[in-house]
């Protein structure tokens, strides 16, 4: 018995049990011979793979997987030491590896040319240097911590028991740029409207104007630190990260039943934004840290509180409470590399499994080559199957370049 991919499976092939879609469903029953029919319904049910006879599998599937066999070969010669925080035997770590060296496997057949990033850097002179308290990280600079005041305006707003949603929508509609953004999102893959939304009213009427701001809030962070001057950090590299682990915390949401998934995508986006602050704050020490981290394969959250005492996570935080968002952002962005620290709800384990996930399958190099540690207690604790690894994958990958299109207007 071997497991196959839906892409590798042909006709003739013989199940050697009974097929389900990701979502519990049953399909074939072990022992039915595959035709031509069998394989357009398993794609359009969202099946990944299935458990072959392998007396079954034919010369052709030997040949293709003959040629593959170079790339699966470097997938996993670049995956296994980016992995070496994890055990790679236990799950759901195993699967989550065994589907990152098939996407890579393909990728790599498609010419991709991963970047391995260099334990050397260049001398920041930051040692000796002494950290900044937390209160002053988030004082005097407008541009870091000061969010537009059409989100101001929008909170309060929405404080207001008096306010309408016609109101929250005439605030959107006065910044043109967000309004231009929004609607795109809305009208994107990401919802999947029949329609086309050409107004951020018609926009309200559909979602909500709690979904709508959280929509708002992700924006225009996104618009406010896109283009910030951080000579370590490539900020597209930055944001696309954000974005998959976006995807990956609604995504997963989704399966766990939760309402308001949007909510987990913005999470998800802002993880890593009092990454931020400190680069912008104290570039030549963060240097040192992320040459300390790569030199000793820390996590860089370890390695921000060997330097900082504190990390990216806390700082967050402090500031998703300064710019008054709501409680399960919070959570999202201050807990996700410890989610016990927010005892373990269910947006910081979502958020903490989809940072893990969008290292795990994202082409973008960030400060260190490990990919952070998985914590399954987390993953016990809300109760995700193993099963549910490759789906996630494949709708992540299938909505990234609209979703990337809709903040920066280019997938490249």
């Amino acid at each position: 018995m071997a497991l196959i991919y839906i892409d590798d499976l042909t006709v003739g092939m013989v199940l050697a049990e009974d097929l389900f879609t990701p979502k519990g469903r049953f399909v074939l029953a072990a022992g039915a011979t595959l035709q031509q029919d069998h394989l357009k319904i398993l794609k359009s049910w969202g099946v990944i793979e299935a458990s072959i006879d392998e007396s079954t599998m034919g010369e052709g599937y030997n040949d293709n997987q003959e040629l593959l066999a170079q790339f699966i070969d470097r997938a996993h010669a670049y995956l296994g030491p980016r992995f070496m925080l994890n055990n790679m035997e236990e799950e759901p770590v195993a699967t989550l590896y065994r589907h990152a060296v098939h996407y890579f496997s393909l990728q790599f057949q498609k010419g991709f040319d991963p970047e391995i990033l260099s334990e050397q850097l260049p001398e920041a002179s930051g040692e000796g240097q002494i950290p900044l308290k937390i209160p002053h990280l988030l004082k005097d600079d407008v541009d870091i911590v000061s969010l537009p005041t059409v989100y101001s305006h929008i909170v309060d707003l929405l404080d207001r028991p008096d306010s309408s949603s016609q109101q929250i929508a005439k605030a959107i509609s006065k910044d043109a740029s967000l309004t231009i953004r929004l609607l795109r999102l809305v009208n994107s893959p990401f919802y999947g409207f029949s329609g086309k939304i050409d107004s951020v009213s018609r926009a309200v009427s559909l979602l909500g104007t709690n979904e709508l701001s959280t929509l708002t809030l992700g924006i225009l962070v996104v618009r406010q630190f896109q283009n910030l001057p951080a000579s370590l950090l490539n900020m597209d590299s930055f944001w696309r990260h954000s974005i998959r682990c976006g995807l990956f915390s609604k995504v997963l949401a989704g399966y766990l039943g939760e309402k308001e998934v949007e909510k987990y995508f913005i999470g998800g986006l802002l993880h890593d934004v009092g990454r931020l602050v400190l680069l912008g704050k104290m570039p030549a020490l963060y240097s040192d840290t992320v040459a300390r981290a790569r030199q000793g394969h820390l996590q860089m959250y370890r390695a921000e509180q060997d330097s900082f005492n504190t990390d990216h996570s806390i700082v967050g935080k402090l500031l998703a409470e300064k710019w008054r968002l709501p409680p399960a952002l919070i959570r999202m962005i201050g807990s996700h590399h410890s989610p016990r620290l927010a005892r373990y709800s269910i947006e910081a384990c979502i958020c903490h499994i989809a940072d893990v996930f969008a290292h795990a399958c994202g082409h973008e190099a960030m400060l260190v080559n490990e990919i952070p540690e998985l914590q399954r207690s987390a993953w016990d604790e809300i109760g995700l199957q193993e099963e549910l690894i490759a789906p996630t994958i494949q709708q992540v990958n299938a909505e990234f370049k609209d979703v990337v299109h809709v903040f920066f207007g280019h997938t490249d």
